[in-house]
């Protein structure tokens, strides 16, 4: 036995199981070689004999509640969460409570999804022992997934003043902060974090991450940079403080970010990308349009089709055949067939491929030739991408809006949704009524939606308008929404029985006016020159550019911008107190 032992203190784990079984060869009941060879098979990995000593163990000595805990370790590790669990309350009914026992016991009913069981285990456990982390930290993730928030931050914070060199600790606790708005105690969290991993580049880039997620933009910069001091090349951490200027809607902070990201990392696709946008919108046309280039590399504008023609680098295209190509999103190839009318002026002949919901638009294009929705099989002179023709044309802000309007409804869709719409009533029912389109979401998919779409219900100061007939021109899943308040208002719900853009045009044409956030619609209006109105969210598109409330690429456009990122109540009633003085031109006009 003494060999055994010394073996097993020597960590000669198979060695030792041999000289266990030697002892048991003599002595098959001795309960400490079989406690022993139990351990020494469990620390070998070698878990089926481990459980078997250990049941034989138990068999001799059913009062050790050591070996009924070990054996509920044993159960737990092969995830018979019923055997380890009886295992355990064995033990806990021998030798009364310990905290080791009452965090495993909390482990086993964690793992069946037990969690207020769980929970009153743990809590045991902290009272036996104030100092166990694990317990800690396994409530601060029940309260967590139980929705008991201030728990959790409480938790998180016991567990975090346990081991302040944790990063998942200190992470979590900010998150748990956040999550009840206790901000003024995430101060000397991150301070502490920031000592902590003063030079760990990798540390900082999860803890300004974790910033940014618990909108804590400023400290999340700050972090970003320490890191940025450390690693000048990490690219999650360039992206990290980008996000929080672009939070903060710190325009030349993102800017001075973007050079800076550049500069370090000239070949990174996604930096460039973001660096055009930025120029774009400052009216940095020249360089802007150069640097557009690089979207094409990033992992999210990858262009799936590149058609088998020359492409098209600025040469003269008198008599040629081209083809300009979709790009991005539909608001974007809206926006962007206004380059076949100045081709055409150029003397090119002008096909177009777009994606099939703007085919009967796109047909009615200025300078459009044919329109086509898959590749088309030529041959072309030329083919160029529609945001690439800028740089070659050398597109300058003077140049806006090249042509107006570029895009109208055929006369017959137009007649077709007079006629739906009543407008031979007008006159007669409701002589002083304005027709309204309205807007208020956009694609649920766009990785900014949250910013740009509204809720329905904080467009009723504009709804209560006298004088004003509302239509709601929306289309997805909330074109419905409108119905609900058809009877508190005169708003009538068009979208169902809209098929496609063509009729989506001829209603907004029979309209005097359209009121929508940043969609394709308004892209929409403002190619057909009508009078429509933006509301922008405070870091808007790139091609709105700044500051301003109208748009050089549309005429008719006017522009109604956020002050603070989120905060659509004073766009609102900007738009609103527009919207009277509109009416009252207009019955004036009348």
């Amino acid at each position: 036995m003494a060999r055994a032992d010394a073996y097993f203190a020597g960590k000669r784990l198979p060695e030792a199981i041999d000289a266990y079984k030697e002892v048991l060869a003599l002595e098959p009941q001795h309960v400490n070689a079989l406690h022993r060879a139990g351990l020494a098979s469990f620390l070998d990995n070698q878990m089926v004999q481990a459980g078997e000593f250990l049941s034989r163990a138990l068999l001799v000595a059913p009062e050790r509640a050591d070996i009924w805990e070990q054996r509920g370790l044993l159960a737990a590790l092969a995830e018979d969460w019923i055997a380890a669990e009886a295992f355990y309350h064995r033990a806990l009914s021998l030798t009364g409570s310990t905290a080791t026992l009452h965090r495993n016991l909390g482990d086993c009913l964690r793992s069946s999804l037990r969690l207020a069981e769980a929970k009153a285990h743990y809590i045991k456990a902290l009272e036996l022992e104030p100092g166990l982390h694990h317990a800690a930290r396994a409530l601060a993730e029940i309260c967590t997934e139980l929705g008991q928030f201030a728990d959790a931050a409480n938790y998180w914070t016991r567990a975090w003043a346990l081991d302040s060199t944790s990063l998942a600790d200190g992470l979590a606790l900010i998150l748990a902060l956040a999550k009840i708005d206790r901000r003024s105690d995430i101060e000397p969290v991150v301070e502490a974090m920031r000592c902590s991993f003063a030079s760990n580049a990798d540390a900082l880039k999860e803890l300004s991450y974790t910033l940014n997620c618990a909108r804590c933009f400023s400290e999340a910069i700050s972090i970003a940079k320490q890191g940025l001091a450390a690693d000048p090349k990490n690219e999650q951490l360039h992206l990290n403080a980008m996000y929080g200027f672009d939070a903060l809607v710190d325009l030349p902070g993102l800017r001075s970010q973007c050079i800076e990201a550049v500069r370090n990392l000239p070949d990174n696709a996604l930096m460039q990308y973001v660096l055009a946008t930025l120029e774009l919108k400052f009216g940095e046309f020249e360089q802007g349009w150069k640097r557009w280039k690089w979207h094409k590399r990033t992992p999210y504008f990858r262009d799936p089709v590149r058609p088998d023609f020359p492409e098209w680098n600025g040469e003269a295209v008198a008599g040629c055949k081209f083809l300009l190509v979709k790009e991005l999103g539909l608001g974007d190839q809206i926006q962007f067939l206004r380059m076949a009318h100045w081709l055409h002026r150029q003397g090119a002949t002008v096909d177009v491929w777009v994606d099939a919901p703007l085919n009967e638009v796109a047909r009615s294009a200025s300078g459009v030739h044919a329109v086509w929705t898959e590749l088309p099989p030529g041959p072309y002179d030329y083919f160029c991408h529609m945001m690439r023709m800028p740089e070659y044309m050398k597109l300058d802000l003077p140049m806006l809006p090249l042509a107006m309007p570029y895009i109208a409804a055929t006369p017959e869709k137009i007649h077709q949704w007079q006629a739906y719409l009543g407008d031979g009533a007008r006159d007669k029912l409701c002589a002083k009524n304005r027709r309204v389109g309205l807007v208020w979401a956009g694609d649920p998919n766009h990785p900014f939606d949250h910013r740009r779409s509204v809720k329905l219900d904080m467009l009723r100061p504009l709804l209560g308008q006298s004088g004003v007939t509302w239509y709601s021109v929306q289309k997805g899943y909330l074109e419905r929404e409108s119905e609900d308040l058809a009877n508190e208002f005169d708003l009538h719900t068009l979208g169902p029985d809209i098929n496609d853009f063509a009729d989506t045009l001829a209603i907004l044409q029979t309209l005097d006016l359209r009121i929508t956030v940043d969609t394709s619609v308004a892209h929409l209006a403002g190619a057909a020159g009508l009078p429509v109105w933006v509301l922008l969210p405070a870091h808007s598109d790139w091609r709105w550019m700044l500051d301003r409330a109208d748009s050089p690429w549309y005429p008719s456009m006017r522009l109604f911008r956020q002050r603070k990122l989120g905060e659509w109540g004073p766009v609102v009633e900007e738009v609103r107190q527009a919207l009277g003085a509109w009416c009252d031109t207009s019955a004036i006009q009348a």
